[in-house]
């Protein structure tokens, strides 16, 4: 933290230094262009006191006005008993040159410069040359354009180097936060020496220790599985001989019993091992026709519910096309439509719409079932989470169909949402890029 706050320091202390330095130099360069040299102005003025102690005022004015356009700028000349024989000097010039008055100097007599001749007969003359405002005024207007300019530029260094790599950061972060457990941050930002190098190498730690703790929980789950299907399947042959062997109504009614809850804990597993997959899972995308494969879909639900009286109804026509993983996708579907066609309950309606919006494919899958409460919504899509209401009560469910579905969105860089309807029921919405 030491070592950024030096270097934040210096970098401001060096800009300011810049600026201030390209100020001053170019005040000093525009007052050394506008200011005439001692030599040229005592030419000048031997030139004006012998042409006018010659000719006369007359002759010294047209001289002094050749000179000033020469010169660019004002000549004022005095004799040595005060009386100006061309134009006079301003009264505010007079009046802040004064040695009588207190107070700083006018700019005009800061910027004004005086010569000293000698005419005829030892006859002392003071010539005052004062450079044209509108040099002045340029100058101001320079040294201000070049300053902001030094600031812009300085400031411009400051905050590249400062947001750089943090938006880098927060680039690797987020796609980090979206799922993409390989991403680093780039070696050159890790090996810098302040907080920030030490940020993005801590970063890169910390991404290096939830891959590996991702890893090992995956393949646990799916080595528990597997190993646990294996005694599954002992029972279940040693259930199949007891069957065959001639046993009391009661005792065949337990074996009943004993298969369903091991056909129950067998799709349990199955549903694990496809959470499993679906953390890391290589997603095979296809253009696919959404409109033909919807009707796939709600054909196969529509059979299946056709005994309770539940019926399925697809609206909407639009988009036509969809890049996805159609397997991965029914799945997902599939997941949400059966939920809704159980809670919906006999004689229920379910609606499936599609719509496109602004670059995404919306899949709406309604109810009317008694929904569930807000503060649960977010709490659905939780694995194995079970709640006591209604929604949940004797579903003979696991918690995992809604969780699956999130997962399958989300690698095809969707989201999928619940709210309650007005009307009643539930309705979740699938979002999915065109793109």
């Amino acid at each position: 933290m030491k070592n950024t706050f030096l270097r934040v320091f210096l970098v401001v202390l060096l800009s300011n230094i810049v600026v201030v330095s390209i100020g001053l130099g170019m005040v000093q360069f525009i007052q050394k262009r506008n200011q005439v040299s001692a030599d040229l102005l005592g030419d000048v003025g031997v030139q004006l006191v012998a042409g006018y102690e010659k000719f006369g005022l007359t002759s010294l004015e047209e001289e002094t006005k050749k000179a000033e356009k020469r010169l660019s700028g004002t000549i004022y000349l005095y004799q040595e008993n005060g009386r100006s024989l061309l134009k006079s000097l301003p009264r505010n010039f007079r009046e802040q040159s004064a040695p009588n008055v207190s107070g700083r100097p006018s700019a005009d007599f800061l910027d004004s410069q005086f010569i000293q001749v000698i005419g005829a007969n030892n006859v002392q003359y003071l010539l005052i040359f004062q450079p044209n405002p509108e040099m002045e005024s340029l100058a101001i207007e320079a040294v201000v354009g070049f300053s902001l300019l030094g600031l812009l530029v300085s400031s411009g260094v400051l905050a590249y180097w400062l947001l750089g790599p943090l938006l880098k950061l927060q680039r690797v972060a987020r796609s980090f936060g979206q799922g993409d457990m390989a991403v680093r941050v780039d070696n050159k930002l890790a090996r810098r020496s302040d907080a920030v190098g030490k940020l993005a190498l801590e970063f890169n730690e910390m991404a290096v220790r939830i891959e590996t703790l991702l890893s090992s929980k995956e393949r646990l789950m799916r080595d528990v599985s597997h190993e646990l299907r294996t005694p599954l399947a002992r029972i279940e042959v040693a259930l199949t001989i007891a069957e065959d062997k001639h046993g009391t109504e009661a005792q065949k009614g337990y074996l009943c019993r004993i298969r369903t809850e091991l056909h129950e804990l067998d799709e349990l597993i199955g549903q694990v091992l496809t959470l499993s997959r679906l953390e890391a899972a290589s997603l095979s995308k296809e253009k696919m026709d959404l409109q033909e494969w919807l009707d796939d879909i709600v054909a196969d639900v529509s059979f299946e519910s056709q005994l309770k009286g539940t019926s399925v109804i697809k609206l909407g026509g639009s988009p036509k096309t969809l890049l996805g993983d159609p397997l991965q996708l029914r799945h997902a579907i599939e997941n949400v439509l059966r939920n809704a066609c159980f809670y919906a309950g006999d004689g229920g309606v379910i609606e499936l719409e599609t719509q496109e919006k602004s670059g995404f494919a919306y899949v709406y899958v309604r109810d009317n079932g008694p929904g569930v409460s807000d503060d649960k919504l977010e709490k659905i899509f939780h694995a194995f989470y079970r709640s006591s209401e209604a929604r949940e009560a004797n579903s003979g469910g696991f918690g995992v169909g809604l969780t699956i579905s999130q997962r399958i969105i989300g690698a095809h860089k969707g989201k999928i949402t619940a709210r309650n309807r007005e009307q009643g029921g539930l309705e979740v919405c699938f979002q999915l890029p065109l793109a």
